[in-house]
């Protein structure tokens, strides 16, 4: 993997704020639009900054269409406290709500604990954000693994699929993945994610542990299992509104 550098631009000349990603891999500047992380500057190593506000001002209106349709895309919010923390964290398909407390203890240090009737309880330092957003993460991928891994391999069974191993982790923005080993690799973000998606990238690299590739062959094996899949991979390409902001926020 290329190092990656990222530096929070919000210089005053600039029209518009925008984080800058220093890549290895780019051969010349790009933009893209984030869901959380707002507006991105991909650009390669070596590459003169200065350039970067005409760059946005030569993409204004493809900038603010971006931004536009992202909003329209946004569902309600989910009640956070003032520091973003949740009061509440749902996982619909599988029927879980669990409610959020906090209670400030001490600082330098939190901890989390389970309680009864679905009711979490973070404790000490519930002013450093971070360090709480770190805990309920950490809960996160915990959960995740209850949940998804037996989906999964009820639904390899069912299918008369084989993978090796299943692990969970939470990823930025990969979905899903399948090692040539045949260990596939879950985000735990799919817990916030509706029923048919989360069974569909499930299928996908499934399998990915007949086909290694995106062939003909592959997406025929996929077609028998999920006959919807045109469908729900162009609903993927939007999933992200299922995923509070506090999930995805940088710590």
């Amino acid at each position: 993997m290329p190092l990656s550098l990222f530096n929070h631009a919000r210089a005053g000349s600039a029209p518009f704020p925008y984080t800058l990603k220093v890549s290895l891999r780019a051969k010349r500047a790009r933009l893209k639009m984030t869901p959380h992380g707002g507006l991105v500057v991909v650009v390669p190593a070596g590459y003169d900054k200065k350039k970067v506000p005409s760059l946005l001002l030569r993409y204004e209106a493809w900038i603010k269409r971006a931004a536009a349709h992202l909003d329209a895309q946004r569902q309600e919010p989910v009640p956070v406290q003032e520091n973003g923390l949740p009061h509440s964290i749902a996982f619909p398909c599988f029927s879980e709500v669990w409610t959020v407390g906090y209670n400030q203890t001490g600082s330098g240090k939190a901890e989390l604990e389970e309680r009864a009737e679905n009711t979490l309880l973070v404790s000490g330092d519930i002013a450093d954000a971070s360090l709480c957003r770190r805990l309920l993460c950490s809960w996160l991928k915990h959960r995740a693994e209850a949940l998804l891994i037996p989906s999964l391999e009820s639904l390899s069974s069912a299918r008369d699929f084989t993978c090796s191993r299943v692990a969970v982790r939470l990823q930025h923005s990969r979905w899903g993945s399948c090692s040539t080993r045949g260990t596939i690799t879950l985000n735990s973000k799919l817990l916030f994610l509706p029923e048919e998606l989360i069974r569909y990238i499930m299928v996908h690299e499934l399998c990915h542990t007949v086909h290694m590739n995106h062939s003909r062959a592959f997406w025929d094996l996929v077609s028998r299992h999920e006959p919807l899949w045109r469908t729900s991979n162009r609903e993927m390409k939007s999933a992200w509104k299922y995923v509070p902001q506090w999930v995805s926020v940088q710590p």
